[in-house]
């Protein structure tokens, strides 16, 4: 695995969530389903992506986290803490990437090593091939299969808790329709017009990705 975090700081993250999601009290809500269910996976030992973004173990757990909180100071700071509740909050950010849970496993990639030495030439110099590691997506009959990353989503969590419409749409459309698999591109201006909540779970995941966790700023 490529680590970044101790076992005391990845226990540490495990245990924020989790406690956010014990402040859900919805009715019909199974909280303690949910969690059970994300412990018998890889949810809180995943990376957040193969490579562009928490590409670490842990790295999931710690997105969702980045994106509550970046959801919580955005609602907060636009004055609509009392049109979007603290449980939409909640939801939307931590729960918007469960379909990542076991997604990738381990694997390894090739990388150019430039040196003096290299067995190999090309217009840039001598170099090497390197096997480093790398995550890379299961294949399609060990993981889960529903619809694209945001569908899949948004099934997994109506499968422990209700949804508004609000959280729905926010969830099904938090990519903003950037991602090849986005759903209805043309319609994402309309969605986050009317929904407010959709809106700021965009941003907020766009500010967690590019923001918070590039390790190139």
């Amino acid at each position: 695995m490529k680590t970044k975090y101790s076992n005391d700081t990845l226990e540490k993250l495990k245990t924020d969530f989790i406690e956010l999601l014990n402040k859900i009290e919805r009715p019909n809500a199974n909280i303690q389903g949910l969690i059970t269910k994300l412990e018998s996976t890889d949810f809180f030992r995943a990376p957040a992506s193969t490579k562009y973004h928490n590409a670490f173990e842990g790295g999931l757990v710690e997105h969702s986290l980045n994106v509550y909180y970046n959801l919580e100071h955005l609602v907060d700071i636009k004055g609509l803490k009392s049109t979007i509740p603290e449980e939409s909050i909640i939801i939307c950010g931590l729960l918007h990437d469960i379909s990542k849970m076991n997604f990738y496993e381990p694997s390894s990639r090739n990388r150019k090593v430039y040196h003096e030495n290299g067995s190999k030439y090309d217009e840039l110099g001598r170099f090497d091939w390197v096997a480093e590691f790398a995550y890379k997506i299961k294949d399609a009959s060990e993981r889960f299969i529903y619809g694209n990353h945001e569908e899949t989503s948004e099934f997994m969590i109506k499968t422990y808790i209700p949804l508004s419409v609000d959280e729905s749409v926010a969830i099904l459309n938090h990519h903003g329709g950037m991602s090849y698999d986005s759903i209805q591109p043309s319609t994402i201006s309309e969605k986050y017009n009317v929904y407010p909540l959709a809106a700021l779970l965009h941003m907020a995941d766009f500010l967690a990705t590019y923001i918070d966790e590039n390790e190139l700023a």
